[in-house]
């Protein structure tokens, strides 16, 4: 059973968050991604972890948010 996507926790090394935002606005908007992004790793950025589950879910076909 699938769990609605509730957001990322904020950690001390994380994947830049405006990146981050930017890409999930496309599969938001209805557009699927091709490939896996890469993302900077900045200070108070997102969970690196949650961030990869979220994208590999993308890219499987999984929509739910």
């Amino acid at each position: 059973m699938a769990v609605d996507f509730q957001g990322f926790e904020i950690a001390r090394r994380g994947y830049d968050r405006a990146q981050v935002d930017a890409f999930l606005a496309g599969p938001a908007e209805g557009t699927s991604p091709a490939a896996p992004p890469v993302f900077d790793i900045v200070r108070r950025g997102y969970d690196r972890a949650q961030v990869d589950a979220r994208v590999a879910q993308l890219l499987n076909g999984e929509t739910r948010r």
